[in-house]
C-alpha cells in the first residue's frame, strides 16, 4: 500500500530533505502521518542506537557527551547507560517494539572498558535488552576469532580472571553476547560466504496474526582492511549490492516489511548548528545508498559517522522513507513508527514517522543499570592500578637529532617481538612522527611515580601501559620488496608547496642500523648499503617479511610505498601485545637512540 506524496510534502535540501529544525520534532513521510487514520493498522515501533562504543558512563567530553539544544547556542548534556535505560523504558510501546543497534557497540571506547576485554560493555547491553545489531568495523578490532570465540561464545582469552572472563556484577564469569550480530556484506575471503547471517526476521502481532519484518544488515566496506579492524581472513561486497540482493531474497519468501541497518552514514552541512532532528544532509555514502536501495525497503538506519540526522528521502519511485542516524556514545535513541496493512503485511509508507530522542539527564537513572555501571567502573579503576611491568628509564616521544625516540623504538621492538611469536620476521618499523594521521607512539612511560596511589618509581601500571603505547591497532606481518622498503624510506622527507622539506622519521627494531644522507636531494637520501638488517645491506631485489602496525602499512601514516605489501598476517593488537611484552621482559630499558645516523 504505497502512496506517492505530493510535492508540498517533500522539501529539497542540500543533498536531502529538511525534516524539522526543532528538538523533538518528528519527521513525517506525508501530511497524513500527522493525523493517522483510526483503522485496523498494525503499529510497529523501531528503537535504535548506534556507535555506543562502550560508553557505559555519561560522557563528559564535548564531542561525546553534548548535543546542540533547541535554541541555537544551547547544549544538552546526554548519554550514559542508566539514563539510556530510563528513556528506553519511557519510549517502549506495550507491544511490537523492537530495540536494535547499527553497530560499533564496543571498541574505540573508554579506557576502563578497553582493559576489561569488552566484557563490561556486554553486560550493560545485555541488561538493556538489545535484541540484535549490525556488525560495525570496531567489532573486529581484536580480530574475527576474538569476536566469535570470546565475545559471542564466551571462551576465555589468555588466563581466565587475569586477561578475560572476569566476574560480572552478579559474580558470574563472562557469559557472552545475548543478542545477535548480522552482516550481509562481510564475507570469508576463502569461501566468499557471509561470516554472519545477512539478515534477521522479527515477528509482530495483531490480533491472532503474526507479521514478519526483515532487517538487512550492512557493514562499512573497508572493514576487512581498515586500520583498526584489519582482518586478512575477511572480504566484503558493495553494500548496495548486498542490500538489494538480500531484500529480493526476503521478498520472495513473503517478507513485505524490510528495513536496512547499515554501519555507514552521512552528515549534515553543519554539525553544531543542526539540531538532532535536522536533515540537511550534505555528504556521506548513506545518501547514495538511500538513492540506490530498492523501493521495497521502507526505512534505512545508519551509523559509523557519529552524526545525528532524521530525514525522509524519496526512493526510486518517489516515495519517502526515513534515513536516520542516532549520533554515538548513547546520545540519542531513534524511534521509527511503522504502520502495516493487516491484509498484506506491507508498510503503509505515507504514515511512517521518525523521531530522534536525546538521552537527557533530567530523568532518574535506572537503578539496575546504574549498579552494573558502578560495579565495572570500580573494577576498571582497580585494574588500572595493577603492576604490568618495570622500567629503568624514561620512554618519551621526544625526537633526537637523527629522528629517533625511545617510545618509537620501543614500539618497533614490540612489533618485532609480537610478530616473531607467530612466524619469522626480518625487522619492524614504526612511524615516530607520521607524515599524516595519528601517532601510535605519542605517549610517555616515565620512571618517576605518578599520582596514582598504586604507582611507584620504576613501575608501569596496567592502565599506563594500555594508554600510552598504541591505539588499538593490530600488528601485521607483510611481505615487502627491498625496493618498496627503499621507496618508503625516501618518503620520510616531504617537500611542501613553499619548498621547505619536512622530515617524518620512521624508527626501527634493534636489529636495524640505518644511515641517511640529508645533504643529498629529496628522493635520493637512502643508499641501500646504508640500511642494514642484522648487519646485511638492504637488497632491492629481495622480499622481506616486515612487521608494523596496520595503520602504517595501509599508508594512513603517509608512507604510501608501504601499502603495496603482500601476504599479510594479523598478529595480536598493540595494547594486549604490549602487556604480554612486559610480562616477558621483567625490566625494559630505553634505547640509546643510536639506530639511525643522519648526515646533514
Amino acid at each position: 500500500m504505497e502512496r506517492r506524496v505530493g510535492r508540498r510534502a517533500v522539501l529539497a535540501g542540500a543533498g536531502g530533505v529538511v525534516a524539522s529544525v526543532e528538538l523533538g520534532v518528528s519527521a513525517y513521510a506525508n501530511e497524513a502521518a500527522r493525523r493517522p487514520p483510526s483503522g485496523e493498522l498494525v503499529d510497529v515501533q523501531l528503537l535504535n542506537i548506534t556507535d555506543f562504543h562502550g560508553n557505559n558512563r555519561t560522557p563528559t567530553a564535548q564531542i561525546d557527551g553534548y548535543l546542540p539544544g533547541p535554541h541555537g547556542q544551547d547544549t544538552l548534556h546526554v548519554g550514559g547507560a542508566a539514563y539510556l535505560a530510563t528513556h528506553l523504558d519511557g519510549l517502549r510501546a506495550r507491544k511490537n517494539s523492537i530495540f536494535f543497534s547499527a553497530g560499533d557497540n564496543f571498541g574505540g571506547q573508554p579506557l576502563d572498558n578497553k582493559m576489561l576485554s569488552d566484557e563490561s560493555t556486554m553486560e550493560v547491553l545485555n541488561a538493556l535488552g538489545l535484541q540484535f545489531s549490525a556488525l560495525g568495523n570496531h567489532e573486529f578490532d581484536t580480530g574475527v576469532d576474538y569476536l566469535i570465540d570470546h565475545m559471542m561464545k564466551a571462551k576465555p582469552i589468555g588466563v581466565p580472571g587475569r586477561d578475560s572472563s572476569f566476574r560480572d556484577s552478579t559474580g558470574h564469569p563472562y557469559q557472552g553476547i545475548k543478542f545477535g550480530y548480522y552482516s550481509a556484506s562481510i564475507l570469508w575471503r576463502k569461501s566468499a560466504q557471509p561470516v554472519f547471517a545477512p539478515y534477521n526476521v522479527e515477528w509482530v502481532t495483531h490480533g491472532a496474526r503474526r507479521y514478519p519484518i526483515g532487517f538487512i544488515h550492512l557493514t562499512v566496506a573497508d572493514t576487512p582492511t581498515g586500520s583498526t579492524s584489519y582482518n586478512p581472513k575477511l572480504d566484503s561486497i558493495e553494500t548496495t549490492v548486498a542490500g538489494n540482493q538480500t531484500a529480493a531474497f526476503l521478498k520472495r519468501r513473503g517478507v513485505r516489511a524490510l528495513v536496512v541497518v547499515v554501519h555507514d552514514g552521512a552528515q549534515q552541512a553543519d554539525k553544531l548548528a543542526r539540531p538532532i532532528n535536522g536533515a540537511n544532509l550534505a555528504t556521506g555514502p548513506a545518501i547514495k545508498l538511500a538513492a540506490d536501495l530498492t523501493p521495497d525497503i521502507c526505512a534505512i538506519v545508519t551509523g559509523h559517522w557519529h552524526w545525528w540526522f532524521n530525514a525522509m528521502l524519496p526512493d526510486a519511485n518517489g516515495v519517502p522513507r526515513p534515513i536516520v542516524e542516532a549520533g554515538h556514545a548513547g546520545q540519542i535513541i531513534n524511534e521509527i513508527r511503522l504502520k502495516l496493512d493487516p491484509r498484506t503485511g506491507e508498510v503503509v509508507r505515507d504514515l511512517t514517522v521518525s523521531t530522534n530522542h536525546p538521552v537527557t539527564l533530567d530523568v532518574a537513572p535506572d537503578p539496575r543499570i546504574a549498579r552494573i555501571v558502578d560495579y565495572w567502573t570500580a573494577f576498571g579503576e582497580r585494574r588500572y592500578g595493577i603492576v604490568a611491568g618495570h622500567l629503568d628509564g624514561d620512554f618519551t616521544p621526544a625526537l633526537s637529532a637523527s629522528g629517533e625516540s625511545t617510545m618509537a623504538e620501543l614500539g618497533a621492538d614490540l612489533c618485532l617481538w609480537s610478530a616473531r611469536r607467530k612466524s619469522p620476521v626480518d625487522f619492524a618499523l614504526v612511524a615516530a612522527k607520521p607524515i599524516t594521521g595519528s601517532n601510535a607512539v605519542a605517549g610517555s612511560l616515565l620512571y618517576a611515580k605518578a599520582g596514582n596511589m598504586d604507582d611507584a618509581d620504576g613501575v608501569i601500571l596496567y592502565g599506563e601501559a594500555y594508554s600510552q603505547l598504541g591505539y588499538e591497532n593490530p600488528v601485521l606481518t607483510v611481505s615487502l620488496t627491498g625496493q618498496q622498503i627503499h621507496d618508503a624510506l625516501e618518503q620520510q622527507w616531504q617537500t611542501a608547496a613553499d619548498g621547505t622539506v619536512r622530515y617524518s622519521p620512521l624508527n626501527f627494531s634493534a636489529n636495524v642500523l640505518a644511515t641517511f644522507d640529508a645533504r643529498r636531494d629529496v628522493g635520493d637520501r637512502v643508499d641501500p648499503a646504508g640500511f642494514r638488517i642484522d648487519d646485511v645491506p638492504l637488497d632491492l631485489t629481495k622480499t622481506y617479511r616486515v612487521a608494523a602496525l596496520a595503520y602504517t602499512l595501509i599508508g594512513a601514516d603517509g608512507y604510501k610505498a608501504l601499502s603495496g605489501f603482500a601476504v599479510p598476517y594479523r598478529n595480536g593488537r598493540d595494547h594486549e601485545e604490549f602487556i604480554d611484552y612486559l610480562r616477558a621482559h621483567p625490566v625494559i630499558t630505553p634505547s640509546a637512540r643510536d639506530r639511525i645516523t643522519l648526515l646533514s
